[in-house]
């Protein structure tokens, strides 16, 4: 019987895991994973890094697993020992492929048939790229880029030595891809999901976010969500799920938050690397614990909303950036797509990969649009249009500060950051750019969040730090400014320090998590856009009254409610109750209404 509603529960086996495992210590094991969190699904490798599982280890145990009414499926991960003697001058880190070389083609199709004959289904670890650049690789690629001759090459080693083989061997298997967690870097490893998902059954997702600050990797824990739902957004229906690890996980919480996002983005399964590893290991009983509170709040919950940010196949640039922005509560719905019928969108420099984007971006703003823009995204695109839309330019000037103020002369005030960021100096012309938030150097200031009007909408602007993972460390104040920004995705925002995620759902309900290693030491709130009457604790069904309320200059109504009682770590699930006018219909942003209807004290 599954554990959860909401999700799937599976333990990633590898050959070495399961080698010479008896049936009497893999009973004793399962026992554990069945205790502490569930296990609902295992997956399998026949084989990896050269060592191959004999076929009767093999049927044990399948036999064992469909015996306790586990789901099965296999796994393999491509790696290949060396072949012969030249193999040893091929700089292939950890045993990674050079999918030039004949013989190393022909041990894949080997690896590859002989787990499809076992499996009806099996999964590619994300060992599965190559930046191999022997003489062999050197000559086939001739003149094209590193990144056209290994996305060009992997699609072909998977079209051709993957899913033909495997086919072949077994005509009932699907093959999954898994995606590493690094997508800004696919392209330079043959990775290309805008064209793998049409080659492969499903997909999968890497979510191991691990310890930001030591990982070579440069994810920030927001990714174990927002790569799910690129994913997702990628193939919909067909990413089957979220694969994370313990490793590089100290604190342990580190390894939970990777859990606690994989589930919150609607993840259908969450697959835990590996076996051994987890066997008995501390991480475990918490997982259980705090899963199941996740399971009970997901079945109150609608599906993931949030502001599309339009991260084009092959692109880079500002790696992670919204990433970073979704971990100091903006929530984030990333997509290969154009959104163009979005109410709003965010665009990082990853953007300008696609060649017509600022055509794109002058037709949907002037359509009425809402585009939130990063300075970065700007930079780039000056000299190539935006000039249309934006009287903001660039002279390479820079300054470092850390006092703000909130829109000039009406700020009630200088607030200050702990640590002082350096900013890109964007100019731009009084009166026809409008500065929201500004940054004061000495008796100057120096615009943080820029308006332009364009047709029907508005262009915002705003403007990153160059190290933009100290972005946490900007004044709430400041920061509330940057979120009241993405309104039109999701009508509410946080009033709140940095180093606290958002995740919204479609039917009014939110989760807040203040990550453990940040700074969310203040006073939290949430400001709907539109009235609301109450906010409901789905944990314990207790609604709390508004704090304040007010109407706003253009008429709109807005509510505040304090969030009491948020620790670092602690995951706290909300609903909002909106208020009605007298038609019984909900009074949210763009209703227009008199101030009785909404609130009679007015």
């Amino acid at each position: 019987m599954e554990k959860y509603r909401n999700f799937k529960m599976a333990i990633y086996c590898t050959a070495q895991n399961m080698n010479g495992l008896s049936e009497e210590a893999l009973a004793r094991q399962f026992a554990f994973f069945e205790k502490y969190c569930g296990c609902d699904k295992v997956y399998i490798e026949p084989y990896r890094d050269g060592l191959m599982l004999p076929e009767e280890q093999l049927d044990m145990l399948k036999r064992f697993f469909t015996e306790k009414g586990i789901e099965i499926s296999g796994a393999l991960t491509t790696t290949c020992p060396d072949l012969c003697e030249e193999d040893a001058e091929k700089q292939r880190f950890g045993g990674t492929y050079c999918y030039t070389n004949k013989a190393m083609q022909e041990y894949l199709v080997k690896t590859v048939a002989y787990t499809a004959r076992h499996f009806d289904e099996f999964i590619i670890d994300d060992w599965f790229f190559t930046y191999c650049t022997c003489d062999e690789c050197r000559e086939a690629k001739g003149d094209k880029s590193w990144e056209d001759f290994r996305t060009e090459q992997l699609a072909w080693v998977s079209e051709e030595l993957i899913m033909k083989t495997a086919k072949a061997a077994n005509p009932n298997c699907k093959v999954i891809i898994k995606y590493p967690n690094w997508s800004e870097a696919y392209q330079e490893s043959g990775y290309d999901p805008a064209s793998q998902r049409y080659i492969f059954d499903g997909i999968y997702s890497g979510t191991e976010t691990r310890n930001t600050r030591r990982s070579d990797q440069h994810l920030p824990k927001y990714n174990s969500y927002s790569i799910m739902r690129l994913m997702e957004n990628y193939a919909p229906g067909r990413n089957g799920g979220g694969w994370f690890d313990p490793y590089g996980c100290s604190p342990m919480e580190l390894y939970l938050e990777q859990a606690y996002l994989t589930a919150l983005s609607r993840g259908r399964e969450l697959c835990a690397f590996c076996w051994s590893s987890l066997y008995r290991n501390r991480v475990i009983t918490p997982l259980g614990l705090e899963l199941e509170k996740i399971d009970a709040m997901l079945d109150k919950m609608g599906g993931c909303i949030g502001v599309p940010c339009y991260l084009p196949p092959k692109s880079q640039g500002e790696d992670h950036l919204e990433d970073v922005l979704g971990m100091h509560g903006i929530p984030v719905e990333p997509t290969p797509d154009f959104p163009k019928d979005a109410p709003a969108m965010l665009l990082t420099i990853r953007a300008l990969k696609d060649p017509d984007i600022v055509t794109k971006l002058r037709d949907y703003v002037a359509g009425g649009g809402k585009a939130i823009v990063t300075s970065g995204f700007v930079l780039g695109a000056l000299g190539k249009g935006i000039e249309e839309i934006t009287s903001i330019r660039y002279r390479g000037r820079r300054f470092t500060t850390n006092e703000f103020i909130e829109d000039g002369m009406m700020s009630p005030g200088s607030v200050f950051s702990r640590e002082a960021m350096t900013f890109p100096l964007l100019e731009h012309r009084n009166n026809t750019t409008w500065a929201l938030a500004k940054a004061v150097c000495a008796d100057e200031n120096y615009p943080l969040i820029l308006r332009d009007c364009y047709g029907k909408g508005q262009m915002m602007t705003i403007v990153v730090p160059d190290e933009y993972g100290r972005m946490y460390e900007l004044p709430a104040d400041i920061l509330r400014v940057i979120r009241s920004q993405f309104t039109d995705s999701v009508p509410y925002y946080l009033d709140s320090p940095g180093s606290i995620s958002l995740f919204a759902y479609e039917d009014d309900s939110f989760c807040l998590y203040p990550y453990v290693t940040g700074y969310n030491t203040g006073r939290n709130r949430v400001v709907t856009v539109g009235a609301a009457v109450g906010l409901e604790d789905l944990q314990t069904g207790m609604v709390f009254p508004p704090e304040s309320t007010r109407i706003g200059r253009d008429g709109t109504p807005s509510t505040v409610f304090n969030i009491p009682m948020l620790q670092q770590g602690d995951l706290q699930f909300f609903r909002i109750k909106w208020a009605e006018n007298r038609w019984g219909e909900k009074i949210k942003v763009g209703f227009s209404s008199a101030p009785n209807d909404i609130f009679p004290e007015f």
